[in-house]
């Protein structure tokens, strides 16, 4: 009995491999037919085609078009279905609540926002959140789409693997339990995740065209992290909190930290360091931006300034993981552009060249990344195992 029962978990596990490939590989090509599957994935045509079957019934891939090269027979192509299901992505920070619906094949199709601000109570804020959920559900299941589930992005220290918000300094909230809140209000699967985190998996899944395997999201605000892809996969750490790149030492007698230190990456670059370096009580990123635009001595100085100490932790990340690329956003993003030259400078001064050598240092092209990728957190649970879904119809 136990080895039939060993069998069937073996049979079940390849399976499960077979699955994710497959959806992978379609969601890396767009669009492919049976035999170019089988060809890649080293799987013989039958288990290729007895696989996409399951999947078809699954509605999870659709068959598009047909094919012919040559002499031989043509094919169906196959495709990810942009109908099978649509995950929400959220998002929470000190100022706003943005939530987005994607489509299986990571197509935004919905988005709204609130506002959010230190004014308002843990609870004011969440019922907020919660509202804009429940209309990204409504909506989605008004289009005839099934909830596949909820990603949220925060930024703080988040246990993903329980599903909990450690401690979120610029909100204030310490150890609330959003799997379990968010699934029993929704009765759909809830992950949640550093921000930076989910933008970096946004990032390097959808939009990174190089398909770097070793890439650092820097999302750059009132706090400062670093979401982490190695080696293709996301790093978390061994409890989940690897990423708090704000908090490495940059300067032994710097300013104060709302960590308790100082000296911290995060005193030097971001909102709070920008307000304090130019006199202002509260940054308008816009409002900098034009002043960059229009060459304001002291903002460009200041601005500068903080280019050069971008690129010094930039060349710390780099000595310490060897990455290919390094992505820049978050609430800075309007002025990171203006930054990038001298930041870029630095690197190369301050890197070992042979680091170095191939890194690509780019601004995000999107403003959304954090609550993009939020749903991303979704989409990549069921590319991880999609045998759940495929079992449960």
């Amino acid at each position: 009995m136990q080895r039939l029962k060993d069998k069937k978990a073996d049979q079940l596990t390849v399976r499960r491999f077979n699955m994710s490939a497959i959806l992978k590989l379609l969601r890396e090509r767009g669009t492919l037919a049976r035999a170019d599957l089988a060809k890649e994935l080293g799987m013989t045509r039958n288990t290729a085609s007895n696989i996409v079957a399951d999947l078809l019934q699954a509605k999870l891939v659709v068959e598009t078009e047909f094919r012919r090269e040559g002499a031989g027979r043509p094919g169906l192509l196959l495709e990810l279905a942009h109908d099978g299901g649509f995950a929400i992505g959220a998002e929470i920070d000190i100022s706003r609540i943005i939530v987005e619906v994607v489509d299986f094949r990571g197509k935004m199709l919905w988005e709204e926002s609130a506002k959010s601000g230190p004014h308002l109570s843990q609870s004011e804020i969440l019922s907020r959140a919660e509202t804009l959920v429940q209309s990204a559900l409504d909506w989605g299941t008004g289009e005839g789409l099934r909830p596949l589930g909820i990603g949220l992005g925060l930024a703080g220290l988040v246990d993903s693997e329980n599903g909990i918000l450690t401690y979120a300094p610029t909100l204030g909230w310490k150890d609330v339990p959003f799997q379990r809140l968010w699934g029993e209000r929704f009765a759909v699967p809830v992950h949640i995740d550093n921000e930076a985190n989910t933008s970096a998996l946004g990032y390097h899944t959808y939009a990174d065209r190089s398909k770097a395997r070793n890439l650092a999201y820097l999302s750059i605000g009132v706090g400062m992290a670093a979401g982490l892809m190695l080696d293709g996969h996301p790093f978390h750490g061994s409890r989940g909190f690897a990423g708090q790149a704000g908090h490495m030492k940059i300067r032994t007698d710097g300013e104060p930290c709302t960590c308790g230190d100082h000296g911290c990456w995060v005193t030097e670059v971001g909102l709070p360091a920008l307000a304090r370096k130019t006199g202002v009580a509260e940054i308008d990123i816009d409002k900098t931006a034009e002043a960059l635009r229009l060459k304001d001595p002291t903002v460009c100085a200041t601005v500068d300034e903080m280019a050069e100490m971008l690129g010094l932790g930039i060349a710390n990340l780099v000595n310490l993981f060897n990455l290919d690329t390094v992505v820049l956003g978050g609430a800075m993003r309007p002025i990171l552009s203006h930054m990038l030259n001298e930041t870029r400078r630095t690197v190369d001064q301050r890197a070992l060249s042979h680091p170095r050598a191939n890194v690509k240092i780019k601004v995000s092209g999107r403003d959304d990344d954090g609550v993009f990728g939020a749903a991303c957190l979704v989409l990549d649970s069921i590319m991880n195992d999609p045998v759940k879904l495929v079992r449960s119809l």
